[in-house]
């Protein structure tokens, strides 16, 4: 994703740092760096970039591809809704069809999904982050967060999770 300035990519990451967190995947987040633009600014942990396991019955291990694929979808919607909420940042209506072709494609891919899955799966994630976003409290985290971001330019995961503590899925 581009970012208008450090403050756009600050909200943008922190916003992404909430998807995971109200998805349960926070235990997925290694660290978020908002100077490492070669990792995305946002390094995972290994079980993030799950590719299957031989030991796993087929259905569990495509369960947990999908899970990952949606919190992929949460964190994109997350970014974007994060970056427009209250500062207009972003008109993100028009954002919304391309994000939904990129995942579209991704779900295609790695998840073997038909179209009417992805949308269905992309709406009902669209929605569950514009309720999330919609919020205050969350609006007012996603502030601390940015503002602890500018501060120190990397958070640990241990620090994330201290910051967004009280916020589930």
């Amino acid at each position: 994703m581009k970012y208008k300035d450090e403050e756009d990519k600050c909200y943008g990451v922190a916003g992404m740092a909430i998807g995971m967190t109200v998805c349960n995947g926070e235990d997925l987040l290694y660290k978020i760096d908002i100077d490492d633009e070669e990792s995305g600014y946002i390094t995972f942990t290994s079980d993030y970039y799950y590719s299957g396991n031989p030991a796993l019955p087929a259905k569990e291990s495509w369960e947990i591809t999908l899970r990952h694929y949606q919190m992929t979808i949460a964190m994109l919607i997350a970014n974007m809704l994060c970056r427009s909420a209250d500062k207009k940042r972003l008109t993100f209506h028009d954002v919304k069809q391309s994000l939904f072709k990129t995942v579209s494609e991704e779900g295609k891919r790695v998840c073997q999904l038909e179209e009417d899955e992805i949308s269905r799966l992309f709406e009902d994630t669209f929605n569950y982050m514009h309720r999330v976003f919609s919020d205050k409290s969350i609006c007012t985290m996603a502030d601390g967060l940015v503002a602890k971001l500018k501060e120190v330019r990397s958070l640990t995961n241990l620090e994330i999770k201290e910051l967004l503590g009280m916020i589930k899925g």
